[in-house]
């Protein structure tokens, strides 16, 4: 639910490489018609600095809806910020009747440390997913703090629709996959306008950006574009093919959709298991992203130094291989496949 009280957009005058720094935003401030570029002032480090989350906005010149494209929750899953740039590349704001903002490196903590996770330097340092921390707590460790700056001072107020761009992390791959609560139309219409391999009719995570959206009214869901530290130009092109349709489905900008999950046969399932090491070896993965399988297949296993088979992996059901553990050594708790399928 959006707050009926406006906050101006706030400008510290501190300028970043030739880009001012806001700590607060409020999109109907902007002049409408135009592009703009900020760096908004996040949670403070442990050495009394900020950090800073880049910001593009195209601002149309008609009014219309508000689109929120997020990236960079995970410092290591990077498809995402392509997806930003091209898409934004391509956009006109005076063609545009609505707004799209485009958030970069939302945790920038985190992508510094290219990881999954927040480091905590106090008390000998410890780790925070901020994907389960919106919307955030001003008392709380500086993820905590970071998330409801984010929320508080960015988003509130300035987002009628939201997509969450992440990739697997480090040693696991997705194919081009979807989050979206199927309870809420307007989440599954998103979902199914994007041409992904696979969907989860998903209920969401407390803590989670989607979620937390979906908790305030705000349809959201995320986009998973396979693996973590790379570019990959075929999920990269086909998130901007479905973000293309998303825009003309809320006429913020003319066109004609291009692929759909329709198009694309996108199998959809409502429950995933993930089967993980419970030992420590060498990795042997027997399927593939978007295989088949049956109840009792064996999809993978695992050696010791000698290349000894020491473990078999059997799926308990039949399902659409969703996830793999690409490295090549696992320990116990690893993920080696995750199955997407239906209860």
């Amino acid at each position: 639910m959006q707050t009926n009280l406006k906050k101006s957009t706030l400008y510290n005058g501190d300028i970043i490489n030739g880009v001012p720094v806001i700590t607060q935003l409020n999109l109907d401030d902007l002049v409408a018609g135009k592009i703009y570029r900020f760096m908004f002032k996040g949670a403070d480090m442990n050495i009394g600095q900020s950090w800073y989350v880049p910001i593009i906005i195209a601002k149309g010149i008609n009014a219309g809806p508000k689109l929120l494209l997020n990236t960079g929750i995970h410092g290591d899953e990077l498809n995402g910020s392509r997806v930003i740039q091209q898409l934004f590349a391509t956009l006109d704001p005076q063609q545009l009747s609505g707004t799209v903002m485009g958030v970069l490196q939302a945790c920038p903590n985190s992508l510094m440390h290219i990881s999954k996770n927040w480091y905590l330097s106090t008390d000998g340092g410890d780790y925070v997913n901020m994907n389960r921390t919106f919307p955030g707590k001003l008392d709380g460790d500086s993820a905590h703090q970071h998330a409801y700056l984010l929320w508080n001072n960015l988003w509130l107020n300035n987002v009628d629709y939201a997509i969450d761009l992440h990739s697997q992390s480090t040693d696991t791959i997705y194919p081009l996959f979807v989050f979206a609560d199927y309870r809420n139309s307007i989440c599954q219409r998103m979902a199914e306008l994007i041409p992904a391999d696979q969907i989860k009719n998903d209920e969401g995570e407390k803590g989670t950006l989607e979620t937390t959206f979906i908790e305030h009214n705000i349809p959201a869901i995320t986009i998973e574009l396979g693996a973590a530290r790379i570019y990959q130009s075929d999920y990269i092109a086909r998130s901007i093919e479905g973000i293309h349709n998303i825009l003309i489905e809320f006429r913020i900008t003319q066109g004609e959709f291009a692929r759909t999950a329709h198009d694309n046969a996108s199998y959809v399932g409502n429950e995933m298991l993930s089967i993980r090491a419970t030992v420590g070896g060498y990795a042997e993965i027997l399927v593939q992203l978007g295989d088949e399988v049956s109840a009792e297949q064996i999809v993978a296993r695992q050696l010791n130094p000698f290349g000894d088979i020491i473990c078999q992996y059997i799926t308990p059901i039949a399902g659409k291989v969703l996830s793999l553990g690409t490295g090549a050594t696992r320990e116990a708790g690893g993920l080696l496949v995750r199955i997407l399928f239906n209860k």
